[in-house]
């Protein structure tokens, strides 16, 4: 089994997360899990870190990818490297990763013969009012069974390496697990979310953390959606809806105001529909942060609430703004998907909506 950790100029988060897996308990390094640190040419020391492990555990390597340009390049690699050296398993993982000493264990005993994908369980690290807005992000298949029968985070899954000759990761910049999941979901493969494996993560501490994260992240949704076929981001209509939302809200108040009765009950019933709507959501959000935020404070739930209405604004301003940006580079984005996956010796096929 392989575990992968994806690197860029995070040395002290490397080395913080490299000694959590130096302690794992029952399935132990070097005897049940490989480690690859698939770097993406950091400048800050981090090839050092994995050195001084590899001198004390052979089996922790280094590998500086060959394609740059995000992660989705990256992950390619990184299937070419586990199928070439017979890993029948991937565990995703990412340098930021602080793992519990039952996180491996914990992951292969989930792992069965009707799934091929397994997601943990996913811990929020407080660190500002910023990981308080936004916990709920790495924890989106916690909170609803729906999108984690659908969806494994990034950084927290393991994949059957078999399941690479069905699906494979667009070379987009960032995103490319969403797409895995979409592609995946077409051709049949099943997930499985797995409780006991829990790791902690990180979020962005700062304004400008979070919009340069936000930024990329659209972007990387926005090639993502040019390379394998589709029109646009697939969740896109949803978070616009929801950044809309105010606006919806004002112009049904002012219906109701100025509709007479009984014709107003329209309006009033959808504004209590609404109501509802967010009061679960807050509600459900407050029971998130309980379980899987590190220092939950009371009212999370609505800081959770008001979260998810700036991801849906940073998420339809981006999405627009690399829609039309990029839309004269969908060749170019078509034929850089086609190049990388050849190079690493898979049908481009496999990471397009079309086969």
């Amino acid at each position: 089994m392989l575990l992968v950790l994806m690197n860029k100029d995070n040395a002290e988060g490397l080395r913080r997360c490299l000694e959590t897996l130096t302690n794992q308990e029952e399935c132990r390094l070097c005897e049940c899990f490989d480690i690859l640190v698939m770097d993406g040419h950091s400048r800050d020391g981090s090839d050092k870190v994995v050195e001084e492990f590899s001198k004390r555990y052979g089996c922790v390597k280094l590998v500086k990818q060959a394609v740059r340009g995000g992660v989705g390049p990256a992950r390619a690699e990184v299937v070419r490297y586990a199928m070439e050296r017979g890993y029948r398993y991937i565990i995703w993982g990412d340098s930021e990763n602080i793992y519990t000493p039952k996180y491996i264990n914990s992951l292969l005993k989930c792992v069965d013969d009707d799934h091929e994908v397994f997601s943990g369980f996913t811990k929020v690290k407080h660190t500002s009012i910023w990981s308080r807005l936004f916990f709920w992000y790495h924890a989106y298949h916690i909170l609803f069974s729906s999108v984690r029968k659908r969806h494994a985070p990034g950084n927290n899954k393991l994949t059957k390496t078999a399941v690479f000759n069905k699906v494979m990761y667009p070379p987009s910049a960032r995103s490319d697990d969403f797409y895995f999941s979409v592609l995946a979901l077409k051709r049949g493969v099943k997930f499985r979310y797995c409780p006991e494996a829990e790791v902690m993560v990180t979020m962005p501490s700062s304004l400008r953390e979070v919009k340069a994260w936000q930024r990329s992240r659209v972007e990387g949704l926005v090639e993502g959606a040019y390379m394998i076929g589709m029109g646009f981001p697939p969740d896109l209509p949803l978070w616009a809806a929801f950044a809309l939302l105010p606006l919806a809200v004002v112009a049904l108040v002012v219906v109701a105001v100025t509709t007479p009765p009984p014709m107003n009950v329209i309006p009033y019933s959808l504004l209590g529909i609404i109501t509802l709507a967010i009061t679960w959501l807050i509600v459900r959000l407050e029971g998130l942060a309980i379980k899987a935020y590190s220092e939950p404070r009371r009212f999370q739930g609505i800081l959770g609430f008001l979260g998810m209405y700036l991801h849906a604004l940073f998420t339809t301003y981006y999405s627009l703004k690399y829609l039309v940006k990029l839309w004269g580079e969908r060749g170019k984005l078509r034929a850089r998907l086609e190049g990388v996956l050849r190079r690493f010796g898979f049908d481009p096929s496999l990471a397009r909506l079309k086969r």
